[in-house]
Formats: C-alpha cells, structure tokens, sequence
C-alpha cells in the first residue's frame, strides 16, 4: 500500500461522516424552527387553531395546514432560528470531525 494512503482514506471516510454530521444538523434546526412555527400559529388562533371547521375531519385538515405553513416558513428562514443555531454548532461538528482524525493518526503511530 501507498504510504500515507489509509491516512487519506480514513480522511475521506471523515469528511463524509462530517459532511452526513452537517445534514442531520440542517434537518434538525429546521425542525425546530418549523416546531417553533406551528406552536406559534397554533397559539394564535386559540383553541381552534387558524381557523374554526366543524366538518368532519376538520381537525386533521387543520393540523395539516398548520403543519404546511410552519413547514414553508421556516423553510424561508423568516425567524432565523434555523440558522443561527446552525451557525453556532456547526464549527462544533467540524471540530469534532478533526480530533477523530487526529485520534486515527495517532492510534496508527502508536
């Protein structure tokens, strides 16, 4: 084998391990902020949410609603929610991402 080649190996592996890191993140702190949305809408309209239905199944449609619009508002980044907590973890996940390269590099001189 190549020298320095699993180092480069294991160094890949990493980067994609951060890189699949990153996207749980981005998936969460939308999920938040489109948890955050629809507690808000939810809140708004009282009791009965956006708006009153007594027809059958009203409630479903409702929370679907509820759920669509708080999906598309944070997906536009109104609050910034999303992505200031990103901002703020993310250096973090990179970070954790180098110290299990440079534990790999040492186990492997060791």
């Amino acid at each position: 084998m190549i020298p320095g080649a699993l180092h480069i190996l294991k160094a890949g592996k990493l980067a994609e391990e951060a890189k699949t890191d990153l996207s749980k993140l981005k998936k969460a702190t939308d999920g938040l902020e489109s948890f955050m949305f629809k507690s808000l809408l939810q809140s708004m309209g009282g009791k009965n949410g956006l708006f009153a239905s007594k027809m059958p199944g009203g409630d479903i449609y409702r929370d679907m609603f509820e759920t669509n619009l708080s999906d598309v508002l944070a997906g536009r980044g109104t609050l910034n929610i999303s992505k200031t907590i990103y901002s703020k973890v993310a250096p973090m996940a990179l970070a954790q991402a180098q110290l299990r390269l440079r534990q790999s590099t040492i186990e492997k001189k060791i």
